[in-house]
This record gives structure tokens, sequence and C-alpha cells, in this order.
């Protein structure tokens, strides 16, 4: 199964809880997707809230905490629909 969720802390909660009782594989859903889709969506909106770790990759809470913004999983559906293509 493949999972792609919010880039926020939020969305990695959501991510790690699910990850417990389903397993899931990161589409999309990695510190280096994260830098993309926030590289290529200037209005991102401030990251805040308590961080949280993501154990299917452990570069991605840094990553997210050094970028400083959010990213909501609607800002990556074209690249997802292109997934599925």
């Amino acid at each position: 199964m493949l999972y792609h969720g919010d880039f926020d802390w939020g969305g990695l909660r959501i991510a790690g809880v699910l990850l417990r009782t389903v397993p899931w594989h990161p589409w999309r859903y990695t510190a280096s997707d994260c830098r993309a889709l926030v590289a290529a969506t200037p209005s991102s909106r401030p990251l805040t809230g308590t961080p949280a770790e993501a154990p299917w990759d452990l570069a991605l809470a840094p990553a997210l905490a050094e970028l400083g913004v959010r990213a909501e999983e609607e800002t990556a559906l074209d690249l997802l629909l292109a997934d599925l293509a």
C-alpha cells in the first residue's frame, strides 16, 4: 500500500499512527518530495505545532523544521495524478 499525506506535524502523526496498523510505503512522502513541493509552492503557510517524527524517512522531520512551512496534500494532487496516469 502507498500513502501520501500533509507535510506538517499533524500529517506526520497521522501517518505514524497508520503505519503502526497498516503497512505502507511512502508515495511522494519523503524529505526530498517535501523540499520539491515547497519549492514549487511558494505560497506555503508557516509550519506550526509540536514537532513529530517520520519513521519511514528520518530526514523528513528535520527537513520540515528547516523549511518552516507546511504543504497540504492537495498541493501535490497534480503529481499524484500524473503517477496514476
